[in-house]
């Protein structure tokens, strides 16, 4: 029955009839209820999107970020805009992020340092890296490179881990931060060598002090090593990470010299607070993935001394998992006289 119906019905009939009108109306909703239902609720995403940082802007992170951002909110249709949030080596701005509301529009950049280390230093930190993100894809990975300063007359890997063996407590090495301490305490853990660790408050001064032969070897940045290597101002020996650099692509891995379970790899990826959908998550992997497949981000990254990973959530999942038990390990090794503070 239609309204022009009703017309000429008693009142009581009137009644009647509308009330069965309001019931098959709200019937036939019910029934076309899936059909509408996107259409109300709408598209993820339809807002701008955050991308937290958590550290001041010009680190490697934030610069990983800002390269792509443009690009996935091109891909999304929305803007994707960078928050840095620094602090505390990069916990003020995690905790942040884990605590938002898990609905696609915040997200957050960690890394080897928020997601692995700084969690086995401070057994204060108010986040787990592993329960309260979820990883959407890993950027990528770059490794330090293990140099020497020409004097020792080292010139391979294998000459250097022979000579720490027969002359123990001989060689110092420099540090300028947690991931140039790490690779080098793991290496002595697997190679059963002593070396002295002489800190530095950052990598210009440990870098100036290897060249002038006050230090004998250190991990350095490919960034800042790769030209001095090929200067022949140092010597490179190894590189830390799970494959050769681009930069110096006939450097093998230390896993090459004889230590297969060795792998410092630098890297970060994009993360999403635990509870996010997995269809957003599925939809925020792919615009990324895309965005580290652009030639011009490629080039960029590669020049770097960098690889791509863009790897599925699930295989970023299992990476930030091991990588945080493999770190877990080797700090609670560290020697006491080691500070990663």
């Amino acid at each position: 029955m239609v309204l022009s119906q009703l017309t000429g019905l008693s009142p009581a009939e009137k009644k009647v009839s509308r009330r069965t009108l309001l019931v098959g109306v709200l019937a036939a909703g019910i029934a076309t209820g899936m059909a509408f239902a996107p259409a109300l609720a709408g598209e993820y995403p339809e807002r701008p999107i955050e991308i937290i940082v958590p550290f001041p802007p010009g680190g490697g992170s934030d610069a990983m970020a800002r390269t792509v951002s443009d690009l996935i909110g091109k891909e999304l249709g929305q803007p994707v805009v960078i928050d840095n949030r620094g602090g505390a080596n990069g916990a003020i701005g995690t905790q942040l992020a884990a605590a938002a509301e898990p609905d696609g529009y915040t997200l957050y950049v960690g890394n080897l340092g928020t997601m692995a280390i700084t969690p086995n230093l401070d057994p204060n930190i108010r986040y787990d890296p592993v329960k309260d993100f979820v990883p959407i894809t890993q950027f990528n990975a770059s490794s330090t490179v293990l140099v020497v300063n020409p004097k020792l007359g080292i010139k391979t890997f294998e000459e250097f881990i022979q000579y720490a063996k027969d002359n123990p407590g001989k060689l110092n090495y420099a540090s300028s931060s947690p991931a140039t301490i790490l690779p080098m305490e793991m290496l002595k853990q697997m190679a059963g060598i002593d070396l002295v660790h002489i800190p530095y408050k950052g990598s210009g001064p440990a870098m100036t002090d290897l060249l002038a032969g006050h230090v004998d070897i250190m991990f350095g940045g490919a960034v800042a090593t790769v030209p001095h290597v090929k200067s022949g101002a140092l010597i490179g020996l190894a590189v830390a990470g799970s494959q050769r650099t681009s930069a110096l692509p006939d450097l093998p891995t230390v896993a090459e010299g004889g230590y297969p379970d060795f792998a410092a790899d630098s890297w970060n990826g994009l993360f999403a607070p635990a509870g996010t959908p997995p269809e957003i998550i599925a939809k925020l992997n792919a615009a990324t993935v895309k965005a580290l497949n652009d030639p011009q981000v490629l080039e960029k990254i590669n020049a770097e001394g960098a690889t791509i990973v863009g790897n599925t959530p699930e295989e970023f999942a299992e990476y930030v998992a091991a990588e945080h038990a493999k770190w877990k390990a080797v700090i609670e090794g560290l020697p006491d006289d080691i500070s990663l503070e």
